[in-house]
């Protein structure tokens, strides 16, 4: 029933309950909804929808829908294909001409130089510039290993042996061989043993029993 309908007393007793104006807000809101769905919908689905005007617009809207930009790292795509370590190292071998000429320039300046903050500095960067250079053989050498030891496989395998894949244990076998040939040319082999010898010696001491007090 509409409120037109009513007479005064139902009026006054609806108001004195409360709920004289209750069936007209929802019927404004229900009305507003309503209005809203049907201002959102579209007569064709080749038009372009139309929004309600009742709501504010956003200050920011995105207009135009643009495809975002991600970062590519070369070292890490497909898309930049498989590196070839042996072609790397041959295409820019002459590096390591530079890295040489460089060494021995520090060399130079760490000899002419007087200041101590300045020698200080050379001493760093020529210690720097050799640990680079030794990681670098190392690296070359447990290289050369590991291919030689595929190239000894692959030979193995064409003359009928079952194909063979190298194990984690195999590898660092490997590794160690590389670092001990290393160790043996340059003359750090005793030295380096006999601080390896110390540190296993410091590990087994941690499990021997301690001397009771009496």
């Amino acid at each position: 029933m509409a409120a037109e309908d009513l007479t005064i007393e139902e009026r006054l007793a609806m108001k004195k309950t409360g709920f004289a104006t209750a069936p007209k807000a929802a019927q404004s809101d229900e009305s507003g909804s309503e209005d809203d769905v049907r201002s959102t919908k579209r007569a064709n689905k080749n038009c372009p929808r139309e929004m309600t005007s009742k709501r504010p617009v956003a200050r920011f809207r995105e207009v135009l829908q643009i495809r975002k930009k991600g970062s590519r790292d070369p070292r890490f795509d497909n898309a930049s294909g498989k590196l070839n370590e042996d072609l790397f190292k041959k295409s820019y071998a002459f590096l390591e001409d530079y890295k040489d000429a460089e060494l021995d320039d520090v060399k130079k300046q760490l000899r002419k130089a007087k200041s101590k903050t300045r020698r200080e500095e050379l001493k760093a960067d020529l210690a720097t510039r050799k640990q680079e250079r030794a990681e670098s053989h190392r690296a070359d050498r447990i290289r050369e290993a590991t291919l030689k030891r595929k190239r000894e496989e692959r030979e193995a395998v064409a003359n009928g042996k079952s194909a063979f894949y190298l194990k984690r244990k195999d590898k660092k076998q490997i590794e160690l061989k590389a670092k001990y040939d290393e160790l043996q040319e340059s003359g750090r082999l005793s030295k380096f043993m006999a601080k390896r010898r110390k540190k296993n010696a410091n590990k087994d001491h941690r499990w021997l029993p301690t001397q009771r007090k009496t």
